[in-house]
């Protein structure tokens, strides 16, 4: 298989956007217990139900 140019540049901005959105959170949650365990209490209700249905979505796939 064979990259061509954009496989690699779409694959690069995946790579370095996911970084950034890495560090950006990482200094968000340093700011305190409550940002790092609970979002800062400023998550939206489809957040939390996503995450949630994704966290058994995977069990049940396993099981």
């Amino acid at each position: 298989m064979r990259l061509t140019t954009i496989d690699i540049l779409v694959i690069a901005i995946y790579l370095v956007a996911t970084v950034v959105i890495g560090l950006v959170l990482k200094k968000v949650a340093q700011k305190s217990k409550s940002n790092y365990m609970l979002g800062g209490n400023k998550l939206p209700w489809y957040i939390l139900g996503l995450s949630n249905a994704s966290g058994m979505f995977d069990i049940s796939g396993t099981m």
